[in-house]
């Protein structure tokens, strides 16, 4: 069992495995059919052989037959049927004798011969005194009974042989079976070592990533199928990685645009209904001669429109769908136009509180940098239950050459076990159904894209505060 484990270990492909097990397997059954064929056919030679000592007793027992009717009847035909069947005999044996050797024993067949020939000298020298005499009746007697017993005897010891010959084959064929069993289960011992498992580690991994757990894929196997298909599990692990990103960046920045709208639509109600009074004022008063005060309605009208550009326009910029691009911006007014947009997504128990210096400038993608924002105001928003405030504050650290911008809140907190966790993609904290646990990722992801960094500090009870370093802008 040993070797064949070392001639299965040796190949580093399933394929050569397969085929040195169906080599191996076919080396043992023809060897197999080899040996029961040979014992078949010593069978089949020994049944033929057998025939012809049956015949041999046969002939035996009817020249006793014969000599019984003759000394009976004391007929001529009955001593001539004596003589057919002697002669029967010695033919069988004479044409018999070359395959008798080995197969008969020799010393019977001798005894076998002697007693045929004398019991022939009896019967032809005395024929004519064989009636009479009832001595020379009773020695052709005696010598016919041994003639019978050494053909019995022969036949006996041949079949004894060919039962022992069946024996022996159906010992063969049950320890050719017993070999190609053990074979066939130290085969489907390797194969399931060296492939079944693989594969069950695949399958473990498998299972784990369909729960979140993007670990790659790392199976001890020398095999080159094995090895080639862990490989392209890796690949397709790394692309599937890189598009869940993508594809997380998309989903999150939709979740953000519907906020964004909501809020616009609530600003830009203010205006619409500003714009909707003056018109019906002017619409009324058509007729009057005051044109300086429907100049101011006029004017009125216009600055509500530019209000409403302003918000549509911020909206545009964040929806478009363009190449990561960094431009200088103010730090202020991104922070501005970023709750702005938030507006309507704000309740009324939560108060959001800024403390921006005007002179902060960045260099920064607006668009994505607003969507990391919103999602942190957002999470911090989520964390107040009943009455807090948000407060966002920044201070310049000129040696550095950075800005530390703070978001914090005055909400329930994190608990410190998960507080390492909360920019894992997946993560969160609420109730099911009621945040994605990407929000914070995404946030990260595009905080370092901007070679800025995020970091989170909480106790229970007190509120959570992100601190965010990006590097200023040079003036």
């Amino acid at each position: 069992m040993l070797v064949i484990l070392c001639m299965f270990k040796s190949p580093s492909s399933i394929r050569r495995k397969i085929t040195l097990g169906y080599c191996l397997f076919f080396i043992v059954i023809i060897t197999g059919i080899v040996v029961i064929s040979g014992n078949l056919k010593i069978i089949e030679k020994k049944i033929l052989l057998s025939n012809v000592v049956s015949e041999l007793f046969e002939t035996a027992l009817e020249i006793r037959r014969f000599e019984k009717n003759y000394f009976l009847y004391k007929e001529d035909k009955d001593y001539q049927e004596i003589l057919r069947f002697i002669d029967k005999a010695e033919s069988l044996i004479g044409k018999n004798k070359g395959s008798f050797k080995g197969l008969v024993s020799m010393t019977t067949l001798s005894d076998f011969e002697r007693a045929l020939s004398e019991y022939r000298k009896v019967i032809l020298d005395n024929k004519s005194a064989l009636k009479t005499d009832m001595a020379l009746e009773q020695e052709v007697r005696n010598k016919g009974k041994v003639l019978v017993t050494v053909a019995e005897d022969i036949s006996l010891i041949e079949r004894g042989r060919i039962q022992s010959l069946l024996l022996r084959s159906r010992h063969y064929i049950i320890v050719s079976m017993v070999i190609i069993t053990i074979i066939g289960i130290v085969f489907g011992y390797v194969l399931m070592r060296s492939i079944v498992k693989p594969l069950k580690s695949l399958e473990e991994a498998m299972l784990k990533i369909s729960s979140g757990n993007m670990e790659r894929v790392s199976i001890n196997s020398s095999d080159r199928e094995i090895a080639s298909l862990s490989n392209a599990f890796n690949r397709m692990l790394r692309e599937l990685e890189s598009r869940q990103v993508r594809l997380i960046s998309k989903s999150d920045k939709l979740a953000s645009l519907g906020t964004m709208i909501s809020g616009v639509a609530h600003q830009l109600n203010n205006p619409l209904s500003n714009i909707s009074s003056s018109c019906q004022i002017l619409s009324e008063e058509i007729e009057e001669t005051d044109i300086a005060y429907k100049k101011e309605l006029l004017e009125q009208i216009d600055g509500q429109v530019e209000r409403a550009k302003t918000m549509v326009r911020s909206l545009l910029e964040f929806a478009r769908k363009k190449e990561f691009k960094k431009k200088p911006c103010s730090l202020r007014d991104l922070v501005a136009d970023t709750l702005r947009l938030l507006q309507g997504d704000i309740p009324t128990h939560v108060e959001i509180v800024t403390d921006m210096p005007e002179n902060n400038w960045i260099s920064a993608d607006k668009q994505r940098l607003q969507q990391a924002l919103l999602n942190i105001v957002k999470n911090c928003i989520d964390a107040i239950p009943d009455e807090g405030r948000v407060i966002i504050s920044a201070r310049e650290d000129v040696e550095n050459g950075n800005v530390e911008i703070k978001i914090r809140d005055t909400g329930v907190g994190i608990e410190e076990v998960n507080i390492g966790k909360i920019f894992d993609p997946f993560f969160t904290t609420k109730e099911e159904g009621k945040g994605s646990g990407l929000g914070l990722f995404v946030a990260r992801e595009i905080i370092e894209e901007h070679g800025g960094n995020i970091q989170a500090r909480s106790n229970e009870e007190e509120g959570t505060t992100f601190i965010i370093i990006l590097p200023l802008e040079e003036t």
